[in-house]
């Protein structure tokens, strides 16, 4: 199989063109001599020549300017420069100005002509798959700027479409609701137990999808920055017996347990009474939902290694599954089979609780193991920038 052209040698003397060839014959790649500089250039452009080797001292050019034409019209080629006069300045002039690879005085020593031409045709080769990386990343990077910015355009139609169809939503619900708790009070007839079942039915998923559209809206605001945080520095403690109160009725009516054990040094911490609210009525109704047996604990610490305070709400319930950890955190999701779930849920919960804790600076995660409970973590940093403030 032919050798692939990818040296070229000017010469004026025949004799050195000739010991060049005999030289290279056993090389990997293919050589082309000349000692025409037109005929060169015509060659250059007729093969997939690397590496130009031209001579000094020639009668129609010099070699300096020979490559100098070569650089103008093939800036990737190569160039070595011959010379049989150790002239300083020449080197000198045909490295710095001529951006030569290499500068070799004739008679060359064997070893360092091939070692010079090898690395020379490494050279063009990286410089090409550099440039062809570089082009594929560029295609790539424009490739990716086209679909982020046609991402972006349809989360933000898809953000514009949930508000509007849950605001939407809101009046019609309203009026289904207090429809339907008129029949049950008895305002507009008296209805029998079966009637009183069904109705009881209806208005429970109609509370539930007033609560999926609230958590909708919510989270909605939270993912596009139109619910700034209003921080407060407050007495976590306080915040915390608040929701524990709103839910002890429901502790009470399971004969499980529902308590708080405060830290003794808990700073004071600044966050948005009103989000923060959120996050626990979260935490502690998914612990109370879960929970048939023992009860559930609230408890805070001071963690002065990270200067934040942690809050941990502790159950004594099923647990969660390890199949189940991927879904925790995230929209729409879940735990458990299908058939096997608590009604009531809107599976948005605790992916709102991840954008709050996280837009306070604060971190969020859950320990369990399955039949033993669980324990959902998060913290609020006691000082640092908190993001999404007003």
């Amino acid at each position: 199989m032919a050798k692939e052209i990818n040296v070229l040698f000017l010469d004026d003397e025949e004799n050195i063109l000739f010991a060049a060839d005999r030289l290279l014959m056993a090389e990997a790649y293919g050589i082309k001599t000349t000692t025409d500089p037109d005929q060169a250039m015509v060659l250059i452009g007729e093969h997939p020549i690397k590496v130009v080797v031209s001579d000094q001292r020639m009668p129609k050019i010099a070699g300096i300017e020979f490559l100098r034409k070569v650089k103008a019209a093939y800036p990737d080629k190569v160039r070595i420069l011959l010379s049989g006069y150790v002239d300083f300045v020449t080197a000198e002039e045909a490295i710095n100005l001529g951006e030569v690879f290499r500068f070799i005085t004739k008679p060359w020593k064997t070893p360092f002509l091939k070692a010079s031409l090898t690395h020379a045709i490494e050279q063009y080769d990286m410089v090409q798959a550099n440039r062809l990386l570089f082009e594929a990343s560029e295609r790539k990077n424009k490739e990716l700027e086209a679909l982020n910015n046609k991402l972006r355009l349809m989360f933000e139609a898809q953000k514009g479409f949930t508000s509007t169809v849950s605001h939407e939503l809101r009046t019609p619900l309203a009026s289904i609701k207090m429809a339907v708790d008129m029949v049950l009070a008895g305002t507009t007839g008296e209805i029998n137990a079966n009637q009183k079942k069904f109705l009881s039915k209806a208005k429970d998923n109609v509370d539930r999808l007033n609560r999926l559209i609230n958590d909708i809206l919510d989270l909605s605001k939270l993912e596009t920055g139109r619910m700034p945080l209003k921080l407060m520095t407050g007495d976590l403690h306080e915040v915390i017996r608040e929701v524990i109160e709103m839910q002890a009725a429901i502790a009470v009516e399971k004969g499980i347990f529902l308590n708080l054990e405060p830290a003794a040094d808990l700073p004071m911490a600044a966050f948005d009474k009103d989000r923060l609210i959120q996050v626990l009525s979260n935490l502690i109704a998914n612990a109370l939902k879960f929970t048939d047996k023992g009860g559930v604990t609230v408890a805070t610490a001071f963690m002065p290694e990270h200067n934040e305070v942690r809050v941990a709400v502790r159950d004594t319930g099923l647990g969660i599954q390890q199949a189940d950890f991927p879904k925790l955190f995230q929209k729409f999701q879940q735990l458990g089979d299908a058939g096997e779930r608590r009604a009531g849920g809107t599976g948005l919960g605790l992916a709102i609780c991840l954008e709050i804790v996280t837009r306070h600076g604060g971190r969020i995660w859950v320990e369990s193991t399955y039949g033993e409970g669980s324990c959902f973590y998060f913290t609020l940093p006691i000082q640092g920038k908190m993001e999404g403030c007003s």
